[in-house]
């Protein structure tokens, strides 16, 4: 479990009480992020904040059985927490639901995307099975998200990418079958080479990071592996023409 003492050991709480319940729940983002660096790496001294749960509901879209099952589980964490729906799932976005204290305000939130996930792990913590998106699915969601012109939204994926690969070994092959099974090819990743500068702007602006590595630490390493595992045939360090 992790030991923090802030909102994310209350999350934390929160997502040991949905997985008692044994709910159809695989959870994501960079809650399950923090946690299965910590469990593979128990002194890992890099972690990124996060006040939000991420999490796949993998059965059929039910929401009144969702809302059910999460108010219960937050309910044993504080009682005085209630849940209510702000957004209603649609293509391309999840269910967002709000977490409210006793007060009315909002103390976290819950992203539930209504979608299968195949690609996950089981971890045994405090006696409670725990399902997390897999190293491998996290990974191509985020080189999907580097490799786009959308990076620009998505430049904490270029850390999460580094801390994963930093004491993991991912297999180029295992990515490629979860982009296969979900229909999708990476991008070229020309947006994020031709504007390393900005990108780097935007990766020193990022808050809530702790021990934050230098960006070129972090660039380094991503695309001498994406390089390596012939990702990209781009030199990392050179401007390209993209009407080339």
């Amino acid at each position: 479990m992790n030991h923090s003492k802030d909102i994310e050991k209350v999350l934390q709480e929160i997502i040991l009480e949905l997985s008692k319940e044994d709910a159809p729940i695989i959870f994501k983002g960079a809650m399950a992020l923090k946690e299965l660096l910590y469990l593979n790496n128990p002194n890992i001294d890099i972690t990124r904040k996060t006040r939000d749960i991420d999490a796949n509901w993998i059965e059929e879209y039910d929401e009144e059985r969702i809302i059910d099952v999460i108010d219960r589980a937050v309910k044993r964490v504080n009682s005085e927490y209630s849940v209510s729906v702000y957004r209603e799932p649609a293509p391309n976005k999840s269910m967002g639901i709000k977490v409210l204290d006793k007060d009315g305000s909002v103390f976290t939130k819950i992203d539930m995307d209504i979608k299968d996930n195949p690609f996950y792990i089981v971890c045994n913590e405090d006696d409670v099975n725990i399902k997390y998106s897999s190293f491998d699915k996290m990974m191509s969601d985020k080189l999907y998200s580097l490799s786009s012109t959308h990076v620009f939204r998505r430049v904490k994926d270029l850390l999460d990418v580094y801390l994963i690969l930093k004491d993991n070994d991912i297999e180029k092959e295992n990515i490629e079958k979860v982009l296969e099974y979900e229909n999708r090819k990476l991008d070229d990743f020309d947006t994020i080479l031709n504007n390393k500068e900005e990108i780097e702007k935007s990766y020193n602006s990022l808050e809530g990071i702790i021990n934050k590595p230098d960006f070129d630490i972090v660039w380094d390493y991503v695309f001498d592996y994406l390089e390596k595992e012939k990702f990209i045939k781009h030199d990392k360090n050179k401007d390209f023409d993209l009407e080339r």
